[in-house]
């Protein structure tokens, strides 16, 4: 994914990329991966790309489309694909067309990806699907706001859905009694604790499992991210807070569990189609 000119690759309505020039910029990492925002403006009269993979990478592609080939062959990857690539392994990249193309490219250690039993990945990439457009969502949603917590989530997914896909697994699989358990428990913690740490990894150590597996056992018993239930019961809680009382706004952000004025106005506009003071001042007027 080597990149030089300028780019025009839209984001979704609502949610802007941060503005870089073309290359490569590291947006962050944690425990066993690291993220990269990638951003090309190659065409089709641009050399073509080539080199090796330095660790297990998945590129999760935001927009634009170009042809990749590795050992596992050959594949034009476009918008909600994942492109796969193993350690040490060769690729080349090259543009059918012009306007560029932008994803984020998650570098995962080897210990991670062993941990789910991963052997190396076995085809060149996974097919837009509905499993992979939601992880590439979250990823979307994570570069667009920079939150450093939505960008674990969106690593943790990404190879989570590469993975089964490549196992031939999927995440609708018979859930085990014991696993729903351990959700349900940390879904009653969620809505008790929601001002608190429900990071994923405060989660996932609540329920004795990895960030992988709880993710991935939390996505099958419930059809959301932690992060989105957690988000969602934080706004529920704020909502009721605006129609039953006349708190401050900044007050009924840090009581809900938000960090900040900022975060919390943008989520509760997004979700309610209106800001908090309009909310308010709305059901007021109903009473």
């Amino acid at each position: 994914m080597g990149k030089l000119a300028a780019i025009a690759v839209p984001a979704a309505r609502g949610l802007r990329f941060p503005e870089r020039p073309c290359g490569y910029h590291a947006i962050g990492g944690g425990a066993g991966f690291s993220a990269f925002d990638c951003v090309c403006g190659h065409g089709a009269r641009s050399p073509n790309s080539e080199g090796s993979y330095p660790s297990a990478q998945i590129g999760a592609i935001l927009g634009g489309a170009f042809h990749a080939r590795s050992r596992q062959g050959g594949v034009v990857v476009g918008p909600g694909a994942l492109l796969l690539g193993n350690p040490g392994a060769g690729y080349e990249y090259r543009h059918l067309d012009d306007g560029g193309d932008r994803s984020v490219v998650f570098g995962y250690d080897a210990a991670l990806l062993d941990e789910l039993g991963s052997a190396g990945f076995r085809r060149a990439a996974v097919p837009a699907s509905p499993a992979s457009v939601r992880a590439v969502a979250l990823t979307h949603e994570a570069l667009a706001s920079g939150d450093r917590e939505a960008l674990g989530e969106a690593a943790l997914a990404v190879a989570a859905v590469a993975i089964a896909a490549v196992r031939g697994d999927r995440d609708r699989d018979a859930v085990p009694a014991a696993h729903a358990r351990r959700i349900a428990q940390a879904l009653r913690y969620i809505e008790v604790h929601h001002a608190g740490d429900c990071s994923l990894d405060a989660l996932a150590a609540r329920a004795g499992w990895s960030g992988f597996h709880f993710l991935r056992w939390f996505r099958a018993v419930t059809g959301q991210t932690p992060r989105q239930v957690v988000i969602a019961t934080r706004l529920r809680a704020a909502a009721v807070l605006l129609r039953t009382t006349r708190r401050p706004l900044l007050e009924i952000a840090l009581d809900a569990g938000f960090g900040d004025a900022s975060h919390f106005m943008a989520s509760f506009a997004r979700a309610f189609g209106m800001s908090p003071g309009r909310y308010r001042s709305r059901r007021a007027k109903r009473r």
